[in-house]
């Protein structure tokens, strides 16, 4: 992810809130995007000929809005790594984080040298608050119990001073202020005991000497050793102001930047924390960087949302940019956090992606691929028939394990080996086969994930992922005469499947399958159940055991010939497309074999006449 991109945010950042002091940037948002309650701890000052004197007042209850900047009166800023608690005393409330208060927020402040007359003040409110801690507790206790189950889900602490009749917050004093300016400056050339800065050197933003270098100022701390291009932690933390060096003016931005991206440009796709930034192809195109951001952060999941709301929109923000024209490209970066440190760990990042790329790959090929008739009314919803359509969550089904690299290979258009494609696709239906037979609770219908899996091929297919026979010419098996074979459907069914049927021996095999699909009609007729299902293995089936699952079913049909048609068009046409092309068997592989005859049996209903 460019840093030029995320101080170009911070700056947008910087201009929007020009009127603000310099101190008021660093102060944070408690809980970004969201409306939260705040625990004011009111305390009163007064001078009684020169002596001050504390007196604690109860708790006031201030509700924080999202849409406002209501936050920065409490100086709120979290505590960095490795330091005990938060940096002022306002913090996220908790009664782990009144003793927090209680031993050591205080004491920053009543310690300072820098302004007496607000440290002797803090130091009565510190006395106070120590001597009345049983009550302030129970007032806390009883406050939080009056609120709803929502707003207690987000609940800040404070205080309140009423001086003179005025009522000050803790932003409105100097030793507060001071403090925030010392913690943010410390944060950016001091990591775990280590100094890291320079002065005259050139900056990695401006690309120009600036007065001083910070070491810590990136925007992001990566922990990830693995990935090529990325730091990583074997070096001299003391020297890390060469990686990134960052002067003090465009830390700031940076700061700004990576705040404003990880509160509104942050999200989830199919499981994956993710963050995207927009680049205007002009760097200097204010206008435009104003107008994607907004519409990116409009797009993106709000925290608030409900899980329902989050799961329809996974793809929601893709499909925004892919309506642009590319007077931009995008960001992607796909991470894990270490919660304790916050560092993050790099899985997948995608750069200056074109938004004609996203229109590809979630508006064309997709409409492409749904127009099949075979994924009309696919899928029985809440005992309705529904459309299956395409969407990143049948990629998933699939690559759960590898989901991110294949997302990789789709953004860059790399090609994907079609034997990795079909091992994937029939575990997952050799998996939920096996679980259907031995677990009472609900797997996935095979037949679902073969529909799926379809139009899986054919959106890989039309990326030109992976590769099939595009010039593959099915020719016609001649109707004989009134069968129980659904033929002239069957020859249709090949024609508008031409991708996923592009060779005679997979039309073959796929007759196969539905040959014992009829099979299993007749005996579940005849006895109520499907012995033959115990020949085929699971579905873990190679050129040998499908010819004698061929020879053994046409043998059992026959059995029944009495009271059933022998299907004898079904007959000639694996002849023609199976027995004929035997030899070719061996040019698939076992899983792409055990798919086409899965697919046959699955599908084979359609195939017969009433």
């Amino acid at each position: 992810m460019q840093d030029k991109a995320i101080a170009a945010i911070g700056e947008w950042q910087l201009q929007k809130n020009k009127e603000l002091e310099e101190v008021d940037l660093y102060i944070e948002n408690m809980f970004p995007n969201k409306d939260y309650q705040m625990l004011l701890l009111r305390f009163e000052i007064v001078n009684e000929e020169g002596n001050l004197k504390c007196e604690y007042k109860g708790i006031d209850i201030e509700k924080v809005s999202s849409e406002k900047d209501d936050y920065i009166k409490y100086a709120y800023r979290k505590g960095t790594s490795g330091r005990a608690g938060d940096v002022t005393i306002t913090t996220k409330l908790t009664l782990k984080k009144l003793k927090n208060i209680r031993n050591f927020q205080f004491k920053k402040i009543i310690n300072s040298q820098k302004y007496v007359k607000e440290s002797n003040m803090f130091n009565k409110i510190y006395n106070n608050y120590i001597n009345n801690f049983i009550v302030i507790e129970t007032d806390i206790k009883n406050t939080i119990n009056e609120l709803s189950k929502k707003e207690k889900e987000s609940i800040g602490i404070s205080i309140k001073i009423l001086i003179n009749g005025t009522e000050k917050y803790l932003n409105n004093f100097n030793i507060i202020k001071n403090l925030i300016e010392k913690e943010y400056y410390t944060s950016k050339i001091i990591q775990n005991k280590v100094e890291s800065k320079s002065k005259s050197k050139t900056c990695s933003i401006t690309g120009k000497s600036e007065e001083e270098i910070y070491g810590f100022a990136a925007p992001f701390k990566f922990s990830s050793a693995d990935k090529p291009g990325f730091i990583s932690g074997f070096f001299n933390k003391k020297q890390n102001w060469k990686n990134y060096p960052i002067s003090e003016k465009e830390a700031l931005k940076i700061e700004l930047g990576r705040r404003y991206i990880r509160e509104n440009l942050n999200s989830y796709f199919y499981g994956h924390e993710y963050i995207i930034t927009p680049n205007p192809l002009i760097k200097t195109d204010k206008k435009n960087q104003k107008k994607l951001l907004n519409l990116i952060r409009s797009a993106l999941v709000s925290k608030s949302d409900s899980k329902e709301i989050k799961k329809r929109s996974e793809e929601r923000v893709l499909k925004l940019i892919a309506k642009e024209n590319n007077f931009f490209n995008v960001d992607i970066l796909f991470f894990s956090e270490n919660k304790t440190n916050k560092s993050i760990k790099i899985q997948l990042m995608l750069e200056e992606i074109m938004p004609s790329r996203f229109r590809k790959l979630f508006i064309d090929v997709p409409e492409i691929v749904n127009k099949n008739i075979l994924f009309k009314n696919a899928l029985p919803i809440k005992k309705e028939l529904v459309d299956l359509k395409f969407s990143f969550q049948i990629i998933k089904n699939f690559f759960s394990n590898d989901f991110l690299d294949v997302v990789n290979k789709l953004f860059l258009g790399n090609k994907l080996s079609d034997k990795y494609v079909f091992e994937k696709i029939i575990k997952l239906i050799q998996k939920n086969y096996n679980q259907s037979k031995s677990s009472g609770s609900w797997v996935e219908p095979t037949k679902w994930s073969v529909k799926k899996a379809i139009m899986l091929i054919s959106y890989l297919q039309k990326l030109g992922i992976i590769n099939y026979n595009q010039n593959y010419k099915y020719m016609d098996v001649e109707n004989k005469g009134k069968s129980s074979f659904n033929l002239a459907g069957f020859n249709e069914f090949v024609k508008e499947n031409s991708n996923f049927l592009d060779s005679d021996i997979k039309v073959g095999i796929f007759a196969v399958g539905i040959l014992v699909k009829f099979l299993f009609d007749i005996q579940n007729a005849s006895l109520g159940s499907t012995p033959f299902e115990n020949k085929l293995r699971g579905y873990k089936l190679n050129p040998e055991l499908l010819m004698n699952i061929y020879i053994e079913a046409l043998d059992k049909i026959q059995k029944y010939q009495k009271n059933h048609y022998v299907y004898s068009d079904l007959r000639e046409l694996v002849n023609k497309y199976f027995i004929i092309k035997s030899n070719e068997l061996n040019k698939l592989t076992n899983n792409e074999l055990s798919f086409y005859f899965v697919a046959g049996l699955e599908l084979g209903k359609q195939f017969k006449n009433k």
